[in-house]
């Protein structure tokens, strides 16, 4: 059984409309409070120290800015990044590539494989053809989908640790590190205000949050986890958080309609469509954003049991699921730091689903 310490768990990570943090009372002081538009949405720290590292937020939002500069896919933003150049180059040539993008391929590699290829960075072919959240969106075609599901395979990624290099080999695959890239951004940040002296502060990246530290008054920080039914500010349950990331993923987060049908941006790769199950939402709670990044994604697409099952496998990040019949299942290692609020919601056991 996992079981975090108390003073060791509680964060956050995830969709814009998934997660709210609960500040409360934290003190007498206001805290310093900065906000940008950067990785695709709103990105808002909050320092709650007395005493604030004059320029924090420059510095920290500038290396943000340097992340997705490197390896953003959105071309209407971005001319050349190292993310289109290997794209671009697959078949080709292997391409050149910072320390940082290296980094995040080769754990987008290893997290692929622990979750069976569920979460997958080469699902590029996938994310272009369908354009979810682009003008280009649309509903392919079942011989569409069949002509890309061949490009994607992590398995196929080639990377040369001594040059540094990334090679796709066959023309067509592509990467898209977006399920993984804004965790290592919220990494880096949090990182950057531990090291610049910052005790007790927050970073909501488009929902994506991770805790610093505990409150200025001792208490761990309070995170709500939003309804999957409501509009933003309805919560169904309260997580306690300390250095931690917390990431929601789930069919509400990006999504368009066509035909009367809802079509999100989580695909199953075995079938190259939006991913179809009972859950509303996966929460993953870990030290790692970018493991919680991920496996908020995998466990979505797996579905609850299979969701359950590679959570179990992976003692370094915690979840909450929650069912489109209000069943919340918790695993272990949350369970002391989580509670309900919402009573429409029921909490289950998880055995019941994957046995002792």
């Amino acid at each position: 059984m996992k079981l975090f310490s108390k003073y060791r768990l509680l964060p956050s990570l995830g969709a814009a409309i998934a997660i709210a943090v609960l500040f409360g009372a934290c003190g007498s002081d206001s805290p310093q409070r900065e906000s940008r538009l950067i990785l695709g949405t709103t990105s808002t720290i909050t320092i709650h120290d007395r005493r604030v590292p004059s320029g924090i937020f420059d510095r920290v939002f500038d290396r943000v800015a340097q992340i997705e500069a490197l390896m953003s896919s959105n071309q209407a933003n971005y001319d050349d990044t190292e993310i289109l150049r290997i794209n671009r180059s697959a078949g080709g040539e292997p391409v050149a590539v910072s320390a940082d993008t290296f980094r995040v391929i080769e754990a987008g590699i290893r997290y692929s494989e622990a979750t069976g290829g569920a979460f997958d960075i080469s699902v590029g072919p996938l994310v272009n053809l369908w354009g979810i959240g682009t003008p280009r969106e649309n509903v392919p075609s079942e011989e569409e989908i069949a002509a890309v599901l061949p490009l994607i395979d992590y398995r196929r990624i080639e990377l040369d640790h001594d040059r540094r290099t990334v090679y796709l080999p066959q023309p067509g695959m592509a990467l898209d590190v977006g399920g993984i890239a804004k965790g290592y951004a919220v990494e880096e940040a949090a990182r950057l205000l531990s090291e610049s002296g910052v005790e007790h502060a927050v970073l909501d990246f488009g929902g994506d949050i991770y805790t610093v530290g505990m409150r200025r008054d001792g208490d761990l920080w309070r995170i709500g986890l939003q309804n999957p039914e409501s509009g933003r500010g309805s919560i169904i349950g309260i997580l306690d958080s300390s250095n931690n990331a917390v990431v929601t993923s789930g069919a509400y987060e990006r999504f368009f309609i066509e035909d009367g049908e809802r079509y999100h941006h989580l695909f199953d790769i075995s079938t190259g469509r939006p991913a179809r199950n009972n859950l509303t939402s996966v929460t993953a709670i870990a030290e790692d954003a970018m493991l919680a990044d991920v496996f908020s994604t995998a466990g979505y697409v797996l579905g609850l049991e299979e969701g359950l099952q590679i959570f179990a496998q992976t003692p370094e990040v915690e979840a909450v699921f929650v069912t489109e019949d209000r069943r919340v299942y918790a695993t272990a290692g949350i369970q002391p730091v989580f509670r309900l609020t919402d009573d429409n919601y029921r909490m289950q056991r998880i055995d019941s689903q994957i046995g002792e």
